[in-house]
């Protein structure tokens, strides 16, 4: 099951993305495609308490199966998901203060020997 108030942000940030920054509407969609990853490895836990899930984010793109991905479409997924967290942290600032900027930082970086299934 996946926690509601982590959807509702996903589709605000989203929302944010169309209004301020003028995303097209493929692009939006996109983006929700890639946060659909967050969202899935969230489950029902709060994504304010993201830092101290038990896989990362990387890998556990590969564990739920994240199949016909090259290695641009899982960055590109991984990059949207870090501008989501990043977001985040800046408009719910007391809801995610315990994550730090560090750890948004290194969600981008794809583990060195992962192979991407094709």
């Amino acid at each position: 099951m996946l926690d509601r108030q982590n959807y509702l942000k996903v589709k605000l940030f989203l929302k944010f993305s169309r209004d301020v920054h003028g995303l097209s509407s493929l692009q939006i969609s996109n983006d929700f495609e890639h946060l659909k990853a967050l969202l899935l490895w969230a489950g029902s836990q709060p994504l304010s308490s993201a830092h101290a899930f038990n896989t990362n984010l990387p890998d556990s793109l590969f564990q739920i199966g994240e199949k016909g991905l090259d290695q641009t479409e899982l960055q590109s997924i991984l990059n949207t998901n870090q501008r989501f967290l990043l977001w985040g942290k800046a408009m719910f600032p007391v809801e995610f203060q315990n994550i730090r900027l560090s750890w948004i930082m290194k969600i981008t970086g794809i583990s060195k020997g992962k192979e991407v299934i094709i």
